[in-house]
């Protein structure tokens, strides 16, 4: 039989909580999805959470408030991200990285969580996070309420089948958050513009995936496939041709080297200039000049 504390918190000035919390057997350790600790939190004013470094996997939905949470995925070369979060939004994060959550004063917010972990969590994290963002809306969010909460209730009162059903409900919920409709609903299309746009203003600069990952709070991997979804080119693709067209445009219009428009449009290096505008165009810049 597991091991297991429950613990309700009484109503303070900071918070209003009540969680469960599990230590697993060996065998189900090694063999189920199982909970480390799951429950429900309301927030009575500004309270910060900060966690780093655990071996467990958080998946947590917001009921009702604001907040914002703050991110750094494990091994990531990148800064900490930051994402506000409101009624009906979710995250689903990889706890062996860093991240810090705190509820607005104006707003608090109303929580439901998961901490969790299992032999095959690693798995379908990283699927998750190759198709979405950590920070998402869900379609399915009242059926994620209710795996929840069921989670909740089993480990409340345990019996010989705590476990199973347990495990069941985790599954339930990776199921429901990686098979996510790919369908792109208001906010990703108004983000998808938004990136665009700094694309077109700033495309003279040096620009990567992982730059924009981190300034709009998008998986860079996501970000890539649903750009070329919306866009019908990659974010590289669309950058270098908004480059070259500005170089055709000096080429044509002004008395400018070569090696002069190269650095105009952000390429420093000619030859690679060159290249991208023979592979582009079918022809030298240079031949570009002359025909036109």
């Amino acid at each position: 039989m597991q091991k297991l504390f429950f613990e309700k918190y009484k109503t303070s000035e900071v918070t209003n909580t009540r969680s469960v919390i599990n230590t697993p057997s060996a065998f189900t350790r090694k063999n189920f999805f199982h909970i480390q600790e799951a429950g429900y939190l309301k927030s009575l004013k500004s309270h910060l959470s900060r966690r780093s470094e655990l071996n467990s996997y958080l998946f947590f939905v917001v009921l009702s408030g604001s907040g914002e949470v703050t991110y750094r995925e494990p091994l990531s070369e990148g800064g900490m991200i930051s994402s506000t979060a409101h009624a009906g939004d979710c995250f689903f994060l990889d706890c062996s990285g860093e991240y810090t959550h705190i509820s607005t004063d104006e707003d608090p917010w109303e929580l439901l969580w998961i901490h969790f972990n299992g032999p095959e969590a690693r798995a379908y994290y990283t699927y998750f996070r190759d198709h979405h963002n950590w920070h998402f809306r869900s379609a399915h969010f009242t059926e994620l309420i209710n795996a929840i909460e069921s989670i909740i209730r089993y480990n409340e009162e345990p019996t010989d089948d705590t476990d199973l059903l347990t495990a069941q409900q985790i599954i339930h919920i990776l199921t429901l958050i990686c098979t996510e409709s790919n369908e792109k609903n208001e906010l990703l299309s108004d983000k998808l513009k938004t990136i665009l746009h700094y694309l077109d203003e700033h495309y003279t600069e040096n620009i990567s995936l992982d730059q924009l990952a981190e300034q709009f709070f998008i998986s860079k991997y996501y970000l890539s496939r649903e750009f070329k979804k919306e866009f019908g080119t990659t974010v590289i693709q669309y950058v270098l041709a908004k480059k070259i067209n500005n170089a055709k445009e000096l080429l044509r219009y002004s008395n400018s080297s070569i090696e002069e428009i190269a650095h105009l449009c952000g390429i420093d290096d000619a030859s690679y200039f060159n290249k991208v505008f023979r592979k582009m165009e079918g022809c030298t810049a240079s031949e570009y000049r002359k025909r036109w």
